[in-house]
């Protein structure tokens, strides 16, 4: 959490036990406060926002509004020296979030697994969460598939509409880079970890980091005590810093917002309104299905929900990076929905890296989107390809701006879309690209919920 409740937090003595007993311990510590843990749950219950909302929230909209105020003003130099100021505050708590990643991940992944009962255990938890995102991506590509004529049929664009997006779009390079699956694969297995790290190819890392769990729960006893206490201590450790950097959240919003606001032109608007419209439609569906599923699957209250999800939510959109927002996920996961370690520790890390749920809904509409703004037919059979592509193909997405756009290619090639469309979508990415990211935190903490309860009886 961002306020965090001083009570509900363990004592020293709790994280004694945790360090030297590992997650099973959770109980034992937490239960010494369940009074307190039911009092903050009835509080919760009777309030609209949860307190560390309120100042994110504030900061979001104070820093979109003073954007937008000063953008007809950017001409003057010392706006654009403001809006700078503020773009390198921005970029400095998102590096500080980043910073975290890797440290906190990769003891929370060894511990997850070595903690395990057995290797069948772990690897019953691992294909629990390929199969459920699997399956998840399949369900919204379809319903995607079947709406996106409802959103976009009727519409017709008027050519002049777009003209500024255009222009916008002819100015801005596509990345590039090879997107193929082989290529994918090529790259799944680190050949130097270290370098792994320092590039921050996160898919890697997470395949170093499970095969040195596997390794850990194979070895002697004491040799897996001494990794495991290890772990756990670097895992208290990052926690700490963790909490030192969304404490700043605030800040870091507000310097973020206020960049978009300035930056994001207007003209255009009306041309991709309608584009952003779907694009919501389709993701707050995502979110409010997995929103009552966590509710119903894990005896949560709605408020409760809310507030293990907000801060990651938040960060989200202010960053546009899931892997911005994974240390609050894990902090929300932990002591808000008090989910077990072995299972957040292993189902958010693979899920952040690796599905991105939203691109199943995405990539439908980018095609149907395009298909629409250069006039060419786009049918049940090219809406069943997009959707059947963005399923296969979900996980190649690289980590990068517009990564998406480089996995797209192919597509378009197959449909027969211009590849200039493609610039157009990058052009708009900055704003689609917020919704989307919130919409894929939300699915990968839904899930973790979802696998916890059987997870935790394996």
């Amino acid at each position: 959490m961002l306020a965090a409740d001083k009570s509900l937090r363990p004592t020293e003595r709790d994280t004694n036990q945790i360090v030297a007993g590992g997650p099973s311990h959770w109980g034992e510590a937490c239960g010494q406060r369940s009074a307190c843990t039911r009092e903050h749950s009835v509080q919760s219950e009777t309030v609209g926002i949860p307190v560390f909302a309120k100042p994110l929230i504030a900061s979001l909209i104070a820093g979109l509004a003073v954007g937008a105020a000063i953008r007809p003003l950017s001409a003057n130099s010392g706006i654009r020296a403001t809006v700078d100021f503020f773009d390198v505050i921005g970029t400095m708590w998102v590096a500080a979030i980043r910073m975290t990643v890797i440290p906190l991940i990769v003891p929370l992944l060894i511990v997850s697994i070595a903690n395990a009962r057995s290797t069948r255990a772990a690897g019953r938890l691992g294909v629990a969460t390929i199969v459920g995102f699997v399956v998840l991506i399949a369900v919204v590509a379809a319903f995607t598939s079947v709406i996106a004529p409802l959103l976009f049929g009727g519409v017709h664009i008027d050519p002049a509409a777009t003209a500024s997006l255009r222009a916008s779009a002819a100015a801005t390079s596509l990345p590039t880079g090879d997107a193929s699956l082989s290529n994918w694969f090529k790259t799944l297995i680190p050949a130097n970890p270290i370098k792994a790290a320092a590039d921050g190819t996160m898919l890697s890392i997470i395949v170093f980091a499970l095969a040195f769990g596997f390794a850990t729960l194979a070895a002697p006893e004491d040799t897996r005590d001494r990794v495991v206490r290890f772990s756990q201590t670097l895992s208290t450790i990052m926690f700490v810093m963790v909490q030192a950097v969304l404490s700043l959240a605030p800040i870091g919003v507000f310097a973020l917002t206020l960049v978009v606001g300035a930056r994001v032109g207007v003209a255009a608007f009306g041309a991709m309104g309608y584009f952003v419209g779907g694009q919501l439609v389709t993701t707050m569906a995502l979110i409010v299905v997995m929103f009552a599923l966590t509710v119903m699957r894990n005896r949560l209250s709605v408020s409760k929900v809310l507030a293990g999800a907000g801060p990651a939510m938040l960060v989200a959109a202010s960053t546009s990076s899931s892997l911005s927002a994974l240390p609050a996920m894990i902090e929300s996961a932990r002591d808000e929905w008090n989910l077990p370690e072995e299972t957040y520790g292993f189902v958010l890390p693979l899920a952040v890296s690796t599905f991105k749920p939203t691109s199943a809904s995405s990539w439908v509409l980018d095609a149907y989107f395009v298909a629409i703004l250069y006039g060419i037919p786009f049918g049940p059979a090219q809406l069943a390809l997009a959707a059947g592509y963005s399923v296969l193909f979900n996980a190649t997405v690289p980590g990068i701006p517009g990564g998406g756009v480089i996995v797209m290619s192919p597509l378009f090639l197959a449909l027969g879309l211009p590849l200039e469309g493609l610039a157009i979508l990058l052009a708009i990415n900055p704003i689609v690209d917020r919704i989307l990211t919130v919409g894929n935190v939300v699915a990968d903490m839904a899930i973790t919920a979802l696998l916890a309860r059987p997870a935790s009886r394996t």
